[in-house]
Protein backbone atom coordinates (compact mmCIF):
# COMPACT_ATOMS: atom_id res chain seq x y z
CA UNK A 1 0.00 0.00 0.00
CA UNK A 2 1.27 3.48 -0.89
CA UNK A 3 2.43 5.82 1.86
CA UNK A 4 0.54 8.65 0.15
CA UNK A 5 -2.71 9.01 2.12
CA UNK A 6 -4.11 12.22 0.59
CA UNK A 7 -3.21 13.60 -2.82
CA UNK A 8 -4.81 16.72 -4.31
CA UNK A 9 -3.54 17.49 -7.81
CA UNK A 10 -4.32 20.88 -9.38
CA UNK A 11 -7.76 20.97 -7.76
CA UNK A 12 -10.12 23.82 -8.66
CA UNK A 13 -13.68 24.50 -7.53
CA UNK A 14 -15.76 27.13 -9.36
CA UNK A 15 -19.39 27.59 -8.32
CA UNK A 16 -22.16 28.37 -10.86
CA UNK A 17 -22.08 32.05 -9.83
CA UNK A 18 -18.42 32.24 -10.87
CA UNK A 19 -16.89 32.28 -7.39
CA UNK A 20 -13.60 30.39 -7.26
CA UNK A 21 -13.41 28.53 -3.94
CA UNK A 22 -9.99 27.12 -4.73
CA UNK A 23 -7.66 27.31 -7.70
CA UNK A 24 -5.04 24.81 -8.87
CA UNK A 25 -4.44 23.45 -5.36
CA UNK A 26 -1.93 20.63 -4.91
CA UNK A 27 -1.40 19.05 -1.47
CA UNK A 28 0.12 15.76 -0.33
CA UNK A 29 -0.21 14.03 3.03
CA UNK A 30 1.86 10.94 3.77
CA UNK A 31 1.16 8.12 6.19
CA UNK A 32 2.02 8.91 9.79
CA UNK A 33 2.59 12.64 9.37
CA UNK A 34 0.60 15.69 10.46
CA UNK A 35 0.06 18.34 7.79
CA UNK A 36 -1.51 21.73 8.43
CA UNK A 37 -3.51 24.06 6.21
CA UNK A 38 -3.10 27.67 7.37
CA UNK A 39 -4.48 30.91 6.01
CA UNK A 40 -7.01 33.68 6.65
CA UNK A 41 -10.75 33.19 6.60
CA UNK A 42 -11.96 32.54 3.07
CA UNK A 43 -8.62 31.10 1.95
CA UNK A 44 -10.19 27.84 0.78
CA UNK A 45 -9.02 25.57 3.60
CA UNK A 46 -12.43 24.17 4.54
CA UNK A 47 -13.34 23.88 0.86
CA UNK A 48 -10.33 21.61 0.36
CA UNK A 49 -11.28 19.56 3.41
CA UNK A 50 -14.81 19.07 2.06
CA UNK A 51 -13.31 17.93 -1.24
CA UNK A 52 -11.03 15.48 0.57
CA UNK A 53 -13.94 13.87 2.46
CA UNK A 54 -15.92 13.68 -0.78
CA UNK A 55 -18.89 15.94 -0.02
CA UNK A 56 -17.79 18.58 -2.55
CA UNK A 57 -16.79 17.56 -6.06
CA UNK A 58 -13.97 19.57 -7.69
CA UNK A 59 -14.66 21.34 -10.97
CA UNK A 60 -11.30 20.11 -12.22
CA UNK A 61 -8.25 18.33 -10.89
CA UNK A 62 -7.97 15.07 -9.00
CA UNK A 63 -8.19 14.00 -5.36
CA UNK A 64 -7.39 10.57 -3.97
CA UNK A 65 -7.71 9.43 -0.37
CA UNK A 66 -6.04 6.11 0.44
CA UNK A 67 -5.89 5.48 -3.28
CA UNK A 68 -9.61 6.08 -3.91
CA UNK A 69 -11.73 8.88 -5.32
CA UNK A 70 -13.54 10.18 -2.20
CA UNK A 71 -16.69 11.19 -4.12
CA UNK A 72 -17.08 7.76 -5.68
CA UNK A 73 -15.83 5.67 -2.75
CA UNK A 74 -17.71 7.01 0.26
CA UNK A 75 -17.49 3.57 1.87
CA UNK A 76 -13.71 4.04 2.13
CA UNK A 77 -14.17 7.52 3.62
CA UNK A 78 -16.72 6.34 6.19
CA UNK A 79 -14.44 3.52 7.29
CA UNK A 80 -10.97 5.04 7.19
CA UNK A 81 -11.50 8.80 7.72
CA UNK A 82 -12.61 10.65 10.86
CA UNK A 83 -13.69 14.27 10.44
CA UNK A 84 -14.07 16.90 13.15
CA UNK A 85 -15.90 19.96 11.74
CA UNK A 86 -15.14 23.54 12.65
CA UNK A 87 -18.44 24.37 14.36
CA UNK A 88 -19.34 22.63 17.65
CA UNK A 89 -22.59 20.99 16.50
CA UNK A 90 -23.70 17.92 18.46
CA UNK A 91 -26.74 15.72 19.06
CA UNK A 92 -28.85 17.88 21.44
CA UNK A 93 -31.41 15.25 22.49
CA UNK A 94 -29.00 12.38 23.17
CA UNK A 95 -26.66 11.65 26.05
CA UNK A 96 -22.91 11.90 25.49
CA UNK A 97 -22.43 8.21 26.27
CA UNK A 98 -25.22 7.20 23.87
CA UNK A 99 -23.67 9.07 20.98
CA UNK A 100 -20.19 7.77 21.80
CA UNK A 101 -21.39 4.14 21.93
CA UNK A 102 -23.35 4.63 18.70
CA UNK A 103 -20.13 5.68 16.89
CA UNK A 104 -18.29 2.77 18.50
CA UNK A 105 -20.94 0.33 17.25
CA UNK A 106 -20.78 1.75 13.71
CA UNK A 107 -17.00 1.46 13.57
CA UNK A 108 -16.65 -1.83 15.45
CA UNK A 109 -14.71 -0.19 18.27
CA UNK A 110 -14.84 -1.80 21.75
CA UNK A 111 -16.50 0.17 24.54
CA UNK A 112 -13.18 0.23 26.40
CA UNK A 113 -12.04 2.73 23.76
CA UNK A 114 -15.13 4.87 24.50
CA UNK A 115 -14.19 5.06 28.18
CA UNK A 116 -10.53 5.72 27.36
CA UNK A 117 -11.27 8.62 24.99
CA UNK A 118 -14.00 10.27 27.08
CA UNK A 119 -11.82 9.99 30.18
CA UNK A 120 -8.76 11.46 28.45
CA UNK A 121 -10.74 14.48 27.20
CA UNK A 122 -12.43 15.15 30.54
CA UNK A 123 -15.87 14.10 29.28
CA UNK A 124 -16.44 10.95 31.33
CA UNK A 125 -17.93 13.03 34.13
CA UNK A 126 -20.57 14.46 31.78
CA UNK A 127 -21.30 11.20 29.95
CA UNK A 128 -24.95 11.20 31.11
CA UNK A 129 -25.61 14.80 30.07
CA UNK A 130 -27.67 15.59 26.99
CA UNK A 131 -25.95 17.38 24.12
CA UNK A 132 -27.86 20.63 24.73
CA UNK A 133 -26.58 20.68 28.32
CA UNK A 134 -22.92 20.82 27.30
CA UNK A 135 -20.88 24.00 27.13
CA UNK A 136 -19.56 25.09 23.74
CA UNK A 137 -16.09 23.82 24.64
CA UNK A 138 -17.46 20.45 25.77
CA UNK A 139 -19.37 20.12 22.50
CA UNK A 140 -16.18 20.68 20.54
CA UNK A 141 -14.37 18.12 22.69
CA UNK A 142 -17.18 15.64 22.08
CA UNK A 143 -16.79 16.02 18.31
CA UNK A 144 -13.07 15.29 18.67
CA UNK A 145 -13.86 12.35 20.96
CA UNK A 146 -16.16 10.82 18.33
CA UNK A 147 -13.36 11.05 15.76
CA UNK A 148 -10.92 9.36 18.13
CA UNK A 149 -13.40 6.64 19.11
CA UNK A 150 -13.84 5.77 15.45
CA UNK A 151 -10.09 4.99 15.42
CA UNK A 152 -9.69 5.69 11.69
CA UNK A 153 -6.42 5.81 9.81
CA UNK A 154 -6.84 9.46 8.77
CA UNK A 155 -7.94 12.25 11.12
CA UNK A 156 -9.19 15.43 9.43
CA UNK A 157 -9.52 18.19 12.02
CA UNK A 158 -10.93 21.62 11.15
CA UNK A 159 -9.76 23.97 13.94
CA UNK A 160 -10.09 21.25 16.60
CA UNK A 161 -9.26 23.50 19.56
CA UNK A 162 -11.38 26.53 18.67
CA UNK A 163 -13.88 27.30 21.48
CA UNK A 164 -11.63 25.41 23.92
CA UNK A 165 -9.73 27.05 26.81
CA UNK A 166 -5.93 27.00 26.86
CA UNK A 167 -5.65 24.24 29.47
CA UNK A 168 -7.84 21.88 27.48
CA UNK A 169 -6.00 22.90 24.29
CA UNK A 170 -2.75 21.59 25.71
CA UNK A 171 -4.50 18.38 26.71
CA UNK A 172 -5.84 17.98 23.16
CA UNK A 173 -2.40 18.64 21.69
CA UNK A 174 -0.89 15.90 23.86
CA UNK A 175 -3.63 13.46 22.85
CA UNK A 176 -3.20 14.22 19.13
CA UNK A 177 0.58 13.87 19.45
CA UNK A 178 -0.03 10.45 20.99
CA UNK A 179 -2.35 9.48 18.11
CA UNK A 180 0.37 10.52 15.67
CA UNK A 181 2.90 8.39 17.56
CA UNK A 182 0.51 5.45 17.05
CA UNK A 183 0.86 5.91 13.31
CA UNK A 184 -2.28 7.94 12.64
CA UNK A 185 -2.22 10.48 9.81
CA UNK A 186 -3.53 13.99 10.51
CA UNK A 187 -4.74 16.75 8.19
CA UNK A 188 -5.23 19.82 10.35
CA UNK A 189 -6.78 23.22 9.67
CA UNK A 190 -5.56 25.75 12.23
CA UNK A 191 -4.93 29.43 12.93
CA UNK A 192 -3.02 28.63 16.13
CA UNK A 193 0.75 28.84 15.62
CA UNK A 194 1.49 27.08 18.89
CA UNK A 195 -0.75 24.22 17.82
CA UNK A 196 0.98 24.01 14.45
CA UNK A 197 4.44 24.06 16.02
CA UNK A 198 3.52 21.29 18.45
CA UNK A 199 1.80 18.96 16.01
CA UNK A 200 2.65 19.52 12.36
CA UNK A 201 5.48 18.21 10.19
CA UNK A 202 4.59 20.37 7.17
CA UNK A 203 2.46 23.44 6.50
CA UNK A 204 0.60 24.61 3.42
CA UNK A 205 -0.17 28.34 3.46
CA UNK A 206 -3.35 29.27 1.57
CA UNK A 207 -4.89 32.57 0.50
CA UNK A 208 -7.60 33.42 -2.04
CA UNK A 209 -8.12 29.71 -2.68
CA UNK A 210 -4.49 29.09 -3.65
CA UNK A 211 -1.53 27.41 -2.00
CA UNK A 212 1.03 30.22 -1.94
CA UNK A 213 3.75 28.60 0.16
CA UNK A 214 4.74 25.21 1.51
CA UNK A 215 6.96 24.89 4.58
CA UNK A 216 8.83 21.62 4.84
CA UNK A 217 10.32 22.54 8.22
CA UNK A 218 8.75 24.34 11.16
CA UNK A 219 11.80 26.56 11.56
CA UNK A 220 10.57 28.54 8.57
CA UNK A 221 7.22 29.09 10.24
CA UNK A 222 8.87 30.12 13.48
CA UNK A 223 11.49 32.33 11.86
CA UNK A 224 9.71 35.67 11.62
CA UNK A 225 9.47 38.38 14.22
CA UNK A 226 7.64 41.62 14.80
CA UNK A 227 9.19 44.51 16.71
CA UNK A 228 7.12 47.39 18.08
CA UNK A 229 9.02 50.51 19.10
CA UNK A 230 7.40 53.40 20.96
CA UNK A 231 9.31 56.67 20.62
CA UNK A 232 8.84 60.37 19.90
CA UNK A 233 11.60 60.00 17.29
CA UNK A 234 9.63 57.51 15.19
CA UNK A 235 10.88 58.74 11.81
CA UNK A 236 14.54 58.66 12.87
CA UNK A 237 14.18 55.20 14.39
CA UNK A 238 12.52 53.91 11.22
CA UNK A 239 15.50 55.05 9.14
CA UNK A 240 17.83 52.86 11.26
CA UNK A 241 15.81 49.69 10.70
CA UNK A 242 17.19 48.56 7.35
CA UNK A 243 16.12 44.92 7.24
CA UNK A 244 12.36 45.15 7.86
CA UNK A 245 9.01 46.22 6.50
CA UNK A 246 8.17 49.41 8.37
CA UNK A 247 4.93 51.05 9.43
CA UNK A 248 5.14 54.41 11.27
CA UNK A 249 2.18 55.97 13.08
CA UNK A 250 2.31 58.75 15.70
CA UNK A 251 5.10 57.59 17.93
CA UNK A 252 4.84 53.91 17.05
CA UNK A 253 7.13 52.03 14.68
CA UNK A 254 6.13 48.51 13.68
CA UNK A 255 8.94 46.53 12.03
CA UNK A 256 8.24 43.10 10.56
CA UNK A 257 11.08 40.70 9.78
CA UNK A 258 11.41 37.47 7.83
CA UNK A 259 13.89 36.19 10.42
CA UNK A 260 14.60 36.83 14.08
CA UNK A 261 18.29 37.32 13.24
CA UNK A 262 17.46 40.32 11.01
CA UNK A 263 15.50 41.85 13.86
CA UNK A 264 18.40 41.43 16.28
CA UNK A 265 20.85 43.06 13.85
CA UNK A 266 18.63 46.12 13.48
CA UNK A 267 18.11 46.39 17.23
CA UNK A 268 21.87 46.18 17.78
CA UNK A 269 22.36 49.11 15.40
CA UNK A 270 19.73 51.03 17.32
CA UNK A 271 21.44 50.26 20.63
CA UNK A 272 24.65 51.95 19.40
CA UNK A 273 22.78 55.20 18.68
CA UNK A 274 23.05 57.10 21.92
CA UNK A 275 20.64 59.86 20.84
CA UNK A 276 17.72 57.48 20.32
CA UNK A 277 18.51 54.50 22.50
CA UNK A 278 17.19 55.80 25.83
CA UNK A 279 13.95 57.14 24.36
CA UNK A 280 12.75 53.91 22.72
CA UNK A 281 10.59 51.27 24.34
CA UNK A 282 10.94 47.97 22.49
CA UNK A 283 8.52 45.06 22.36
CA UNK A 284 9.56 41.90 20.52
CA UNK A 285 6.80 39.52 19.41
CA UNK A 286 6.71 36.24 17.56
CA UNK A 287 4.61 36.44 14.43
CA UNK A 288 0.86 36.11 14.34
CA UNK A 289 -0.75 34.40 11.38
CA UNK A 290 -1.42 37.89 10.00
CA UNK A 291 2.30 38.71 10.10
CA UNK A 292 3.19 35.49 8.33
CA UNK A 293 0.62 36.12 5.67
CA UNK A 294 1.82 39.66 5.04
CA UNK A 295 5.41 38.45 4.90
CA UNK A 296 4.93 35.52 2.54
CA UNK A 297 1.86 36.46 0.54
CA UNK A 298 2.38 40.16 -0.12
CA UNK A 299 1.34 40.91 -3.66
CA UNK A 300 -0.97 37.92 -4.15
CA UNK A 301 -4.17 39.05 -5.85
CA UNK A 302 -7.62 37.41 -5.60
Amino acid sequence: MSDLVVAAEKVTKIYPNGIKANVNVSVEVYRGEAVCLMGPNGAGKTTLVRQVIGVLKPTSGKITVLGSNPVEKQDVIRKEVSYTPQLPLVYPSHKVIEVAKFIADLSGTPYTRVHEVLQSLGLWGVRDKMGYQLSVGQRKLLLLALSLIKNSELLILDEPTSFIDIFKKRLVWDILAHEKSRGKTILLVSHDLEEVKRLCDRVYLMVYGRVVNHFSTLEKVEGGAEVRLMTKYADKVAQLLKRSVIAVNEGLVVARYRSLLDALVDLENLAFNGELRDDVKIYLEYPSIETLLESYIRGVQP
